[in-house]
């Protein structure tokens, strides 16, 4: 789980939700060095919609600015992830600055979107979002051999998935 990857290897685990409607959020997924907070992971979340009812408890703590990895873990849920694309971006001044400036502007950065699936029972997981996440590099690095994001062929994807990571392309730059 990101989160429990961010407090073991960097100390301390927090959620600064920036923006959240009813349909979508973004996410600060940062720990925090000499009172500095270090964004590592700054999440889109899109919503599926409707909210199956297994997850209607745990949806509310998470729309309350809880984690979501935690939040469903914690209620007992089980999650599985299925990786849309994995790509680079370059890094922009507004994930610099939530990074306090330790990622340099035009850096690739590793960018992940998947769908979590949820749910109590294992073959009966449904869909809870699709996650656009974009990483900082001590977190996880860039492999070698992804393509950049501007070269992947968006068509095929559905409009939730284009919709996520085009707004945290935005909240990148």
């Amino acid at each position: 789980m990101n989160s429990e990857e961010i407090k073991t290897r960097f100390g301390s685990y927090h959620v600064h939700v920036l923006e959240q409607d009813q349909t979508s959020r973004l996410a600060n997924l940062y720990s925090t060095h000499d009172g500095v907070a270090i964004c590592r992971t700054l999440a889109v979340t899109r919503f599926s919609q409707p909210i199956s009812a297994t997850l209607k408890e745990a949806d509310t703590r998470i729309r309350a600015g809880q984690s979501i990895g935690n939040t469903l873990q914690q209620a007992g849920l089980l999650m599985s992830r299925e990786v849309i694309v994995e790509a680079t971006t370059p890094c922009g001044q507004q994930f610099s600055t939530l990074c306090g400036q330790t990622v340099p502007l035009a850096s690739p950065v590793y960018l992940r979107v998947y769908r979590l699936h949820a749910g109590a029972q294992p073959q009966f997981l449904a869909p809870y979002a699709i996650i656009a996440e974009a990483h900082h590099p001590e977190h996880t690095a860039v492999h070698a051999g992804l393509m950049p994001l501007s070269d992947i062929d968006a068509s095929q994807w559905e409009p939730d998935t284009k919709w996520a990571v085009d707004a945290l392309t935005r909240a990148l730059s």
